[in-house]
């Protein structure tokens, strides 16, 4: 072997591929190849020749007028509420406290029941059954819009009837054909049924027929009780849908002409639950 191909043994790229012979004639690069040889040892030779390091010396200047992408600055997803719509500090703890007291009652019961060997279930809609579901929550195939009811804060609650101070199923249900024609709210049997791919479908359902038609007291139902069947950490579809409820009611609550409006206490409960107590840290509501 000559310099040439111990220089080429010395590369770091790796082992030579191909057996290359040299001789001491000499090699002319202005002449083209006549064998594999040949080529093999002209290939080499230019490799030889390169340096090592190579960097690409470009006026970038030049460029800055033909730049066709948009990078859009990053900007807070949660709209501020207007001045006197955000929760006080204490209203916001104390909400965070009986939601987490409902997650525990939910558990305690879904333990109890295991360990009372209780495999009956009612009958829900597939996961992926919108219209099944549609009609469940609200007795229709088209969520209805806004009445105006107004939502109290006991409304979203597990109520518990015993006297012992365990958690009861506030109805039996266990025939889909029987729902009412308003559709029903979401029981604790119901929620019971429910896996959670199917919470985290059902939540996404909520969502968009809350962007479609707007914000309704069945939905603050449905959406309190599926954030608490909602598992810890989240999955990256459920942080998502979370997000995107977090972001919605604070359009919603932007657009809110007076403190009365019955809407204001919910919208503020899901937004301070998805910023506080599900870890999302960066919707929570500044308060001064």
């Amino acid at each position: 072997m000559d310099s040439d191909a111990e220089s080429f043994d010395d590369d770091s790229l790796g082992v030579q591929a191909f057996h290359v012979e040299s001789d001491d004639d000499d090699f002319d690069l202005n002449v083209p190849p006549t064998t594999g040889n040949e080529y093999l040892r002209r290939v080499r030779l230019e490799a030889d020749e390169c340096p090592k390091v190579v960097v690409a010396n470009i006026d970038v200047n030049s460029l800055n007028k033909k730049q066709t992408i948009h990078v859009k600055q990053w900007i807070r997803d949660l709209v501020s509420a207007p001045k006197g719509f955000a929760p006080s500090l204490q209203w916001q703890n104390t909400q965070i406290s009986n939601f987490a007291e409902h997650r525990q009652k939910l558990a305690r019961y879904k333990a109890r029941r295991k360990s009372l060997k209780v495999t009956k279930l009612p009958t829900v809609p597939h996961a992926n059954d919108i219209e099944g579901w549609c009609k469940l929550c609200f007795g229709r195939l088209k969520p209805p819009a806004r009445q105006g009811a107004p939502i109290e804060d006991q409304a979203f609650t597990i109520k518990d009837n015993n006297a012992d101070g365990h958690e009861t199923i506030l109805e039996k249900l266990n025939d889909f054909s029987t729902f009412p024609v308003e559709g029903i709210l979401p029981l604790v049997s119901v929620m019971v049924a429910m896996d959670q791919k199917t919470v985290i479908k059902v939540l996404e359902y909520h969502l968009n027929w809350f962007e479609a038609t707007g914000f309704t007291e069945r939905q603050g139902y449905w959406f309190y009780a599926l954030l608490i069947c909602l598992d810890k950490p989240l999955l990256p579809d459920a942080c998502s849908l979370l997000r995107g409820l977090a972001r919605a009611c604070s359009r919603l609550r932007a657009s809110l002409e007076n403190i009365e409006d019955t809407r204001l206490a919910p919208l503020n409960l899901f937004i301070c639950l998805i910023s506080c107590y599900f870890d999302q840290s960066d919707l929570k509501d500044d308060i001064t």
